[in-house]
């Protein structure tokens, strides 16, 4: 199983015929149907159930079109960096960010160093930081912007700013009234929560309310703030989020509450592997925000 072989069984799953995978790859079609024959024995399974006018990968055939499509992009960003390891004027940096770190830091952070090395570009994954760890660990993400709790032991780490956690709901909820700009958190045990979905958030929120000896109904759990917006919109719930969600959200039908008696912060890092050796503009880039964040974002 090599990347070119690869390749071609990529296409075919994409195309979902021999015929049109082989036009695509400008090769005959037999050499293409003999080659997908070979991967299969190569492996010992069946990675295609062939119909008489489509084939559909089966479930041992899904699972390697997600593993060779994470192993073309490595190779391919591989090869894109090799060339320019000493190169700080040009070359892709591969971020991962979580949603609300990249709106609250990243738009500023990658102008300002944009406008230093106009010919550096860009690739931004969203996830959340199981997620980002999981790509920095395959080497798909050369460096994450991370929110704690997050295990820093394998990484070399920079703070870069800690925001107050905020109770977000509908305008229109009994909570959003009147002129204050907080709520305290034993107001909220008496609502339908939304809260993030990585267990270590889980467990940080719950001891908030433990610590106040409050009960909790948490009825819903979030992988991306996006994704629950309506939820809250609709006055479903109230969700809690770190406060960088303001620079995402639309006032006219959400309101913020930071979070009090007691406050709870949140940290958020830049993080990259341990003796991880980058490519000049991505080195670069590191110190540029390591700079920044001495001086405050």
């Amino acid at each position: 199983m090599d990347v070119k072989t690869l390749k071609y069984f990529l296409t075919v799953a994409r195309e979902g015929t021999i015929t049109r995978a082989a036009e695509k790859l400008c090769i005959a079609q037999p050499p293409l149907s003999r080659s997908m024959q070979l991967l299969e024995e190569e492996l010992g399974v069946t990675l295609f159930i062939r119909g008489k006018r489509r084939i559909r990968l089966t479930e041992e055939g899904l699972f390697l079109k997600q593993q060779a499509e994470e192993i073309i992009t490595l190779v391919e960003k591989t090869q894109n960096q090799l060339g320019k390891i000493k190169n700080s004027t040009h070359g892709t940096i591969a971020l991962g960010v979580t949603e609300t770190c990249g709106a609250s830091i990243l738009s500023g952070l990658i102008g300002d160093f944009h406008r230093q090395y106009p010919n550096i570009r860009y690739s931004v994954w969203c996830g959340n930081g199981d997620e980002i760890r999981e790509k920095l660990e395959k080497g798909l993400a050369d460096i994450g912007i991370v929110r704690e709790p997050f295990n820093t032991e394998k990484y070399d780490h920079i703070f870069i700013k800690q925001e107050s956690w905020i109770a977000l709901m509908s305008v229109n909820h009994p909570l959003a009234q009147g002129t204050e700009d907080t709520v305290e958190l034993g107001q909220l045990s008496g609502e339908s929560l939304i809260i993030p979905a990585r267990s270590e958030m889980q467990d940080e929120i719950n001891n908030w309310f433990n610590h106040i000896s409050e009960e909790r109904n948490i009825f819903c759990l979030y992988n991306t703030v996006s994704c629950i917006i309506p939820l809250v919109e609709g006055n479903i719930g109230v969700a809690i989020c770190p406060e960088s969600v303001r620079y995402t959200m639309n006032p006219q039908k959400l309101c913020c509450r930071r979070i009090v008696n007691p406050e709870h912060l949140s940290n958020l890092l830049m993080v990259r592997r341990c003796h991880q050796v980058l490519p000049a503009a991505t080195d670069c880039f590191w110190e540029f925000a390591r700079k920044v964040a001495e001086h405050g974002f």
